[in-house]
C-alpha cells in the first residue's frame, strides 16, 4: 500500500474514533415511549348547586273558608226551586231569583264572627237595576223552615243596607241608603261584611257605609250564605254572580 492510500485510510480511522469519543450526553434526548400518555385526568372543580326557592301559598291561620269557584263548590248547596236556582257555573257561584222573595244559597259549614269578603256583579235585573244582593251570616234554620241571621247587602241601583232576620222577616238596622261608594248596573262591587260578636259591618270597595249592633236574642251561629232579589213584579229576574270568597276569623 502507497502512503497516499495509507494516509487516507488513517484520516479515516482519525475521524471514525473521535466520532466515538463524543460524550452520549451532547445528543439530544428522545421520549422514551412515545405511546406513553398521562394516567391522570385532571378534575375540573364543578359549581356548587344552585337552589330555586320556591313560593308557597301560606294561607293566614285565621282564614276559615276560602272558594274562587273554579270547581263545582263542596262548600255551597246547588239547588232549584220555585224561587230560582243557586249552582257554581263558568267559574262563579250564581243565585238567580225568580219571584218576589229573597232566594240564597247557603254553606255547609257553620260560623260564630266572621269576616267575608267577594266580588260580587249584577249580570242580569231590572231595567232601573232595582235588585238587591249581599250576604246573610250566622243564618239558621227553625223548625218550621223559616230562618234567622243578619243580611248585609246593595243594589244595583246604588243603595246599601244591614238587616236583621228574625223567623224569615226582615227588619233594618241601617235602612236602604244611597252612596256613591257602590257601583251601579252590572258593574262589580268588592264587598267585606263582618259580624263580629254585636257589631255588624259593611264595607264596599274598601268603603266603611254602614255599621249597626246585633238585636237582643238574634242568631249567633250559623252558615254563610249569598242571596239575591228583584224588586220590580214585572221583572222578577235578577242573576247574580259571586266570587273570590274568603271569610276570616276577625
Amino acid at each position: 500500500m502507497n502512503k497516499k492510500n495509507r494516509l487516507t485510510i488513517s484520516l479515516i480511522a482519525a475521524i471514525f474514533l473521535l466520532a466515538c469519543a463524543c460524550p452520549a450526553t451532547s445528543l439530544p434526548t428522545l421520549n422514551q415511549d412515545p405511546t406513553q400518555v398521562p394516567t391522570s385526568i385532571p378534575i375540573i372543580p364543578t359549581l356548587p348547586e344552585i337552589s330555586t326557592p320556591t313560593t308557597v301559598a301560606v294561607v293566614p291561620s285565621n282564614v276559615l273558608l276560602t272558594d274562587d269557584f273554579s270547581v263545582s263548590s263542596t262548600e255551597f248547596e246547588t239547588y232549584s226551586d220555585e224561587n230560582g236556582t243557586v249552582e257554581t257555573k263558568d267559574g262563579v257561584y250564581v243565585v238567580r231569583a225568580i219571584s218576589d222573595l229573597w232566594h240564597w244559597g247557603k254553606t255547609n259549614s257553620q260560623f260564630d264572627n266572621t269576616v267575608a269578603e267577594f266580588d260580587v256583579t249584577m249580570v242580569s235585573g231590572p231595567a232601573n237595576n232595582n235588585a238587591g244582593f249581599g250576604v246573610v251570616c250566622r243564618l239558621t234554620e227553625r223548625d218550621d223552615t223559616s230562618i234567622d241571621g243578619y243580611m248585609l247587602a246593595i243594589s244595583g241601583d246604588g243603595y246599601y243596607t244591614i238587616r236583621s232576620v228574625t223567623s224569615s222577616n226582615m227588619s233594618p238596622l241601617v235602612d236602604w241608603t244611597y252612596s256613591d261608594v257602590v257601583n251601579q248596573g252590572n258593574v262589580a262591587n268588592k264587598i267585606r261584611a263582618t259580624c263580629n260578636g254585636n257589631e255588624l259591618k259593611l264595607e264596599v270597595n274598601g268603603q266603611l257605609v254602614a255599621e249597626a249592633n246585633t238585636i237582643a236574642g238574634g242568631a249567633t251561629f250559623g252558615s254563610l250564605a249569598f242571596s239575591a232579589i228583584s224588586f220590580e213584579d214585572a221583572e222578577p229576574i235578577a242573576e247574580i254572580h259571586f266570587d273570590n270568597l274568603v271569610v276570616s276569623q276577625p
